[in-house]
């Protein structure tokens, strides 16, 4: 084998092998939603731009090397922001970051999260190279769990507000009510009169004793502490039931004597909303609620016969009632499933699985 030809094939290997990590990088941008481009060191002319350009923002390719492009298509908000940081970053900095925000040609808002390198000489700013990463989809996420805690805090904060009411404008007075009835007794002289006025007496204070139970376990149900899950959420099937508006029927299957705290209260609260959405919302006179241990962990089910409702409906994924069951669940490693149509009923099923951190 001549130099010159063995040459040749070492020279080709190597384009080969170049070729092969031009493909996985190109392939990686692709993947990861990245924008490779490089400019004048104020960002008003284009000299390259990557393959994802059109996708990123819908805009052909050749759109991006017009002049000032870049500009004219930032959020307003954020124009004069961004123009004055990459001024000012391209003069004292040879690497640096920012966000801003471009406006697509269908008028999608794009969030990019910008890395620039500037290539200066004799000391001056004379390009500038950068990848655009679309972060689009994280600022959503972001700003919907910022509602989502809005949300849930008002929430919060609305249950301490009707708590607290109930307990000043009912409770409160009534307990005062009781003390006046209780200060009359001492002036009764006749024993005949004595035992009518402590019967009522004892029922005031039955009842009172009662409500108050009632509000501490909304609060927190004391039975999940002492008997357990499953005895929580029977009684909690049969306090429904006992209001007379909706018939709830519970069946259970074998469950572990020690579950993790978090997971006992994840899974009742859960069935607590499910049954008073169903009480609430679908009209049905009877209810289903089935606990058990499945392959999965702890598997709890809630089926009626209503109204039912569009499970792409607004309710269902903005609702704070199964946007709550979510949360509950995604901090337990849980999951659920919800069926159901209009006039066909509902079928809640949920899974939590038993041991994780």
């Amino acid at each position: 084998m001549t130099p010159s030809f063995a040459n040749h094939i070492e020279g080709s290997a190597t384009l080969a092998a170049l070729q092969k990590e031009a493909d996985r990088l190109q392939l990686l941008l692709n993947v990861t939603h990245i924008l490779p481009w490089e400019a004048s060191p104020s960002i008003s002319n284009f000299t390259y731009v990557g393959e994802k350009a059109a996708d990123m923002l819908g805009y052909p390719t050749e759109d991006w090397f017009q002049p000032d492009f870049w500009q004219a298509h930032l959020h307003p908000e954020d124009r004069s922001r961004a123009i004055a940081k990459c001024h000012e970053s391209a003069n004292a900095l040879d690497n640096y970051e920012f966000e801003c925000r471009m406006i697509a040609e269908d008028g999608r808002v794009v969030w990019l999260h910008n890395l620039i390198t500037v290539t200066r000489e004799n000391g001056s700013p004379r390009a500038m190279r950068g990848f655009s990463i679309d972060i689009t989809e994280s600022k959503e996420n972001e700003t919907a769990l910022l509602n989502l805690t809005g949300r849930l805090i008002n929430a919060q904060e609305e249950e301490r507000r009707r708590v607290a009411r109930e307990l000043h404008d009912d409770l409160n007075q009534r307990m005062a009510l009781l003390s006046i009835a209780l200060g009359q007794l001492t002036k009764i002289k006749e024993p005949v009169d004595l035992g009518r006025r402590l019967k009522s007496v004892q029922n005031q204070a039955r009842e009172i004793s009662a409500d108050i139970h009632r509000l501490s376990y909304k609060l927190h149900p004391s039975k999940l502490d002492y008997l357990g899950l499953a005895p929580a959420v029977k009684s909690l099937c049969q306090e429904i039931t006992a209001l007379g508006d909706l018939e709830v029927e519970f069946q259970q299957g074998d469950l572990p004597e020690d579950l993790p705290k978090d997971v006992t209260l994840c899974v009742f609260r859960i069935a607590q909303e499910a049954l008073r959405n169903c009480a609430k919302h679908s009209g049905a006179d009877s209810a289903q609620v089935t606990l058990e241990t499945s392959k999965e962990g702890i598997r709890l089910r809630v089926s009626d016969r209503g109204s039912g409702f569009d499970i792409e409906s607004d309710a269902m994924r903005k609702g704070l009632g199964f946007t709550s069951m979510r949360e509950r669940l995604r901090i337990v490693g849980g999951k659920m499933d919800v069926h159901s149509q209009p006039m066909h009923g509902t079928v809640i099923e949920v899974s939590v699985p038993i041991g994780q951190e």
